[in-house]
């Protein structure tokens, strides 16, 4: 019983000590908007590394372009594009090669 309340505070102490670093990277982190003009696509969404490559969608606006602000942390991180379900780059960023045999964008966020 005693083992399982010690495994428990820690784990507690773990989650807390978490919860404060993501708070401080919250603090610190900058909208950043994302822009694609894709007048015939159904679906865009931006993917990169300050998301750990999960992707977000982002919303048609007027004209067809496609717009979303994200909360992203100082650094420096690659991303891009998924416009129905092909990889596409933006037309103003920096490139870099990704080390497969492509390229995606350089997104730089300062403090």
């Amino acid at each position: 019983m005693e083992a399982t309340v010690a495994s428990a505070r820690r784990r507690g102490r773990r989650l807390v000590w978490a919860l404060v670093v993501a708070g401080i990277a919250c603090a610190w982190a900058r909208q950043v908007p994302f822009r694609l003009r894709a007048p015939h696509a159904r679906q865009v969404f931006v993917c990169g590394s300050f998301m750990h490559w999960r992707c977000m969608a982002l919303r048609r606006g007027r004209h067809g372009v496609f717009r979303r602000r994200l909360a992203v942390a100082p650094g420096l991180y690659e991303y891009g594009f998924r416009v129905d379900g092909r990889w596409r780059l933006g037309r103003h960023a920096p490139r870099v090669r990704d080390g497969l045999g492509g390229h995606n964008d350089l997104l730089v966020v300062g403090r």
